[in-house]
């Protein structure tokens, strides 16, 4: 998959997905671009290719990681800073 999109975005209709099922997925295979499925000239669904959605999955798990270090950093940060309160209740974070 390519970084940036460097084509146009494949829009089919359910129709068209219906009639030549196979001819699509090929193409879909072959380009590694999402295939836009529309109903009544509405977005109904987006297919993607198994390699392209294993590789979102994997920016997924890499931006939740990098959000998780940067929240651990923050506190390592207001911990060293002593900006951390002890609290005794979940109701005291409400006052």
């Amino acid at each position: 998959m390519n970084n940036q999109m460097t084509s146009l975005p494949n829009f089919v209709s359910v129709s068209d997905l219906q009639r030549d099922y196979p001819g699509l997925l090929k193409k879909l295979k072959k380009s590694q671009e999402p295939l836009l499925i529309l109903k009544n000239n509405s977005l109904e669904a987006v297919m993607l290719s198994p390699e392209v959605y294993n590789l979102l999955q994997e920016k997924i798990v890499e931006f939740e990681m990098k959000d998780a270090l940067e929240a651990i950093k923050g506190y390592e940060k207001e911990k060293k800073e002593g900006k951390l309160k002890k609290l005794e209740s979940v109701d005291e974070l409400f006052k």
